[in-house]
């Protein structure tokens, strides 16, 4: 028995075609978050902080849309996938850096959230290098976890220097919390670049 013939798609609009490069329409709003850093950046460093969180609050928007377009009309992509984690990264860094650099921030948290990354790093660059059939790492739900409390921490900051809330404790236990869920997600990731070991040791060789 034949299948009932199915509707025609609707044809997609040119703007939402991903390009014969593989660029889409969510890399380049994935884009419009990394052309923003050096603008926060430049906001916070001459004291404009209501300007440096608004523009934030806009990153953190193309971050929802181009998640959205991605997933609503299939445009996830090689280059998205590598670019989407490094725009957060970079958007992250750059501001943790300067409000670290101006006191706002300990130097010791900027050093643990540095060292982990570093640490995540260095053992993917490892695994890949082995080349060993099986050899990764899973991502974890605590990176995620981690990734949310360092922005809003930031976030925290940078509204309470833009608009004197004078939510000083408020940031002494975001301080403490982003500590906690750093510390916890490096030692995850460490635990899971045991597991992914043993793993790949017990696979028979072929």
């Amino acid at each position: 028995m034949q299948p009932p013939p199915q509707p025609p798609r609707p044809a997609e609009s040119r703007w939402l075609r991903p390009s014969r490069y593989g660029l889409t329409l969510a890399n380049g709003v994935t884009a419009i978050r990394v052309v923003l850093v050096p603008f926060i950046a430049i906001a916070m460093l001459n004291q404009r902080f209501d300007q440096a969180f608004w523009m934030m609050i806009a990153a953190g928007a193309s971050d929802a849309v181009d998640g959205y377009i991605a997933r609503a009309f299939g445009h996830k992509s090689l280059v998205g996938a590598y670019l989407d984690p490094m725009a957060d990264k970079l958007l992250l860094l750059t501001t943790f850096g300067i409000l670290t650099y101006e006191g706002h921030l300990p130097v010791w948290l900027m050093g643990l959230v540095l060292a982990r990354d570093i640490a995540i790093v260095v053992t993917v660059a490892a695994f890949t290098l082995m080349k060993r059939p099986g050899l990764r790492m899973q991502p974890l739900f605590i990176s995620k976890l981690t990734t949310f409390a360092q922005v809003a921490l930031v976030l925290v900051v940078v509204a309470n220097l833009a608009f004197a809330l004078e939510w000083g404790s408020l940031v002494v236990g975001f301080i403490w919390a982003v500590a906690a869920a750093t510390a916890a997600s490096w030692v995850a990731y460490f635990l899971e670049g045991l597991r992914a070991l043993r793993t790949a040791e017990a696979r028979p060789s072929a």
